[in-house]
């Protein structure tokens, strides 16, 4: 099968996230508080780290993915501007982000998109008014995804597991859809053990 065509199962209700990690023991529970989590990932990455940096691969127009053109409502094939970027903490890769907005509607009603460069887009998405976020979607990403292909170039050097999970959802400015993915690395672990730790230790 083509890399380009290949789709992950992408479900959205609790039930579904629970059996998603089904099996994974410990890991499970932090890493379904992070694929759950409505607030921004920005900040929460930030407030665990103490270098937080964006590090953008690539930002420019191109074909929607086979499993993306239904969920932003557009035909098959469609035209849209992505943007990928590799968030890191404390040096370490730890979440992939992969953006896509329909080409009609860049300038009118995302204008901050095109001027982000290395800045999370975090930082203007979650603090606007006109911003509206709809339901989280997850999915277990197979190795032939598109998505964990361009992963597995941009950590050239470091090992990618056969599958990553990760996250979607859609937002609405006036009448521009924005979908936002994020792939957790295998770096995260090490945050999410943290944090485990921390919980455990502060009741």
């Amino acid at each position: 099968m083509p890399h380009s065509s290949c789709k992950a199962r992408w479900m959205s209700h609790p039930q579904a996230l629970a059996s998603l990690l089904a099996g994974q023991g410990a890991y499970a529970r932090s890493l379904r508080s992070w694929l759950a989590d409505t607030g921004s990932m920005t900040l929460k990455l930030k407030a665990r780290s103490d270098d937080f940096s964006v590090r953008l691969l690539r930002q420019r127009p191109a074909r929607s993915l086979a499993d993306e053109h239904a969920m932003i409502g557009l035909p098959r094939a469609s035209r849209v501007v992505e943007r990928d970027v590799i968030l890191h903490c404390d040096g370490r890769p730890v979440v992939f982000g992969h953006t896509v907005i329909a080409t009609t509607s860049v300038k009118t009603d995302w204008p901050f998109f095109s001027r982000l460069g290395n800045t999370p887009l975090g930082a203007n998405l979650f603090f606007d008014p006109l911003v509206r976020r709809y339901p989280i979607q997850f999915a277990r990403l197979p190795v032939h995804h598109p998505l964990v292909q361009r992963i597995a170039r941009a950590l050239h050097g470091h090992a990618v597991p056969s599958a990553l999970y990760a996250r979607r959802s859609l937002f609405r400015r006036r009448g521009g859809v924005m979908m936002v993915t994020d792939v957790f690395l295998p770096a995260l672990d090490a945050l999410m053990r943290a944090e485990g730790r921390f919980n455990q230790d502060n009741p």
